[in-house]
C-alpha cells in the first residue's frame, strides 16, 4: 500500500484542501450551472433506458480529470463516465495508486430537478481505497475519510469540521436503502421481497448520499445488487472510519474495485448479520451464487 502519502499530517491537509477546493469549483462552475437547465439534448442513456448521463456529467469529469492529473504524482485516473465508453477499463483497476472519479453521483435524481445528488472523489492503492471525499452541494456538506484517520464531515458554508461516529441504532425498526440491480432475476425477486417485507427501505437515488445518510446515523444498512468503483469506494472506507462495517454480501468478503456481486454496508456487525440473514436467508441459492 502507498500509505506514505497519507501518513504525514500537513499532506492530508493539503489533499483534504485541494479536494474540498476542487469539488466545490466543479459543481459551482458547471453542475450547479446545468442543474434544473438541462435541454432534453444535453440528455441521453448508457447501459439502460433509466441509465442517464448528461452533458453535466461529462464535461464535470473532464474539469476534475485535468485538475487531478498529476496531483501527487498520479496520473491514472478512471472516471464513470469514460469508463463507460472504454469498455476495458479494468486493466486500470490494479495500478499502485489510482483516483477514481464520479463527477455526478445520482444523474438521475440530477436531471429530474431532486436534490440528492453528490460529487465523489477516491485514491486507490492496489484495489483498495485508502482516501476519499464527497461533496453534497445542494447542503454545502464536504465529507471525508483517510484510511485509519478516521471520516469527517465539513459544513462549508461556517468551515466546522466534525468527526463521523456510527453510533447503536435506537430505534427497533431496521431502516436503510439501495436495491437489487445487477442481481440475476432468477434471485432478485426473493432478495427485493425480504428487503420490502423485513425493512423499512429508503430510496435515495445515490450511493454518496446513502453513505452520508449511514455515517450519519439517518439509516442503519446500504444493500447494493452490484459494485463499482466509483459508487463503492467511498461508501466502504468513509463507512468503517466511522465505525459501521461492509461486506460483499455473499460470501462477506472484502470489497475492492475489482469486487463483483452484491454489497451491504451496516452500523455494527451485528446489525450485518442480521440484515444479511433477513433479506438472503441461508438457505437462499443466491448464497452460494458465484459471480
Amino acid at each position: 500500500m502507498n500509505d506514505i502519502l497519507i501518513q504525514n499530517n500537513k499532506t492530508r491537509n493539503e489533499i483534504i484542501t485541494f479536494m474540498m477546493n476542487l469539488l466545490i469549483n466543479v459543481n459551482k462552475n458547471i453542475i450547479l450551472h446545468y442543474y434544473k437547465n438541462l435541454k432534453p439534448a444535453d440528455i441521453s442513456t448508457k447501459t439502460s433506458n433509466d441509465d442517464y448521463v448528461s452533458i453535466a456529467d461529462k464535461k464535470s469529469e473532464e474539469f476534475i480529470s485535468a485538475q487531478l492529473k498529476g496531483f501527487l504524482d498520479i496520473s491514472e485516473i478512471i472516471g464513470e463516465e469514460s469508463s463507460f465508453l472504454e469498455n476495458q477499463y479494468d486493466k486500470y483497476l490494479d495500478k499502485s495508486l489510482l483516483w477514481v472519479v464520479d463527477p455526478i453521483d445520482g444523474t438521475k435524481n440530477y436531471i429530474n430537478g431532486k436534490e440528492n445528488f453528490c460529487s465523489m472523489i477516491s485514491l486507490v492503492s492496489n484495489m483498495y481505497p485508502i482516501a476519499t471525499f464527497i461533496y453534497y452541494p445542494l447542503k454545502n456538506i464536504f465529507v471525508y475519510a483517510i484510511k485509519n484517520h478516521g471520516a469527517f464531515i465539513v459544513d462549508t458554508n461556517k468551515n466546522i469540521s466534525t468527526k463521523l461516529l456510527i453510533k447503536p441504532a435506537k430505534n427497533l425498526k431496521i431502516i436503510g436503502s439501495g436495491g437489487t440491480k445487477g442481481i440475476p432475476e432468477n434471485y432478485r425477486q426473493s432478495i427485493l421481497k425480504n428487503l420490502k417485507t423485513n425493512t423499512e427501505r429508503l430510496f435515495i437515488g445515490s450511493a454518496g448520499i446513502e453513505t452520508i445518510m449511514l455515517a450519519k446515523n439517518e439509516i442503519q444498512f446500504i444493500f447494493h445488487g452490484r459494485v463499482t468503483p466509483w459508487d463503492h469506494s467511498p461508501m466502504n472506507l468513509i463507512t468503517k472510519e466511522a465505525g459501521g462495517c461492509v461486506y460483499m454480501a455473499i460470501n462477506k468478503g472484502a470489497f475492492n474495485i475489482k469486487s463483483k456481486g452484491s454489497i451491504l454496508a451496516a452500523s455494527n456487525v451485528q446489525i450485518w448479520n442480521n440484515i444479511r440473514d433477513l433479506i438472503i436467508p441461508s438457505d437462499n441459492p443466491y448464497r452460494t451464487y458465484k459471480n
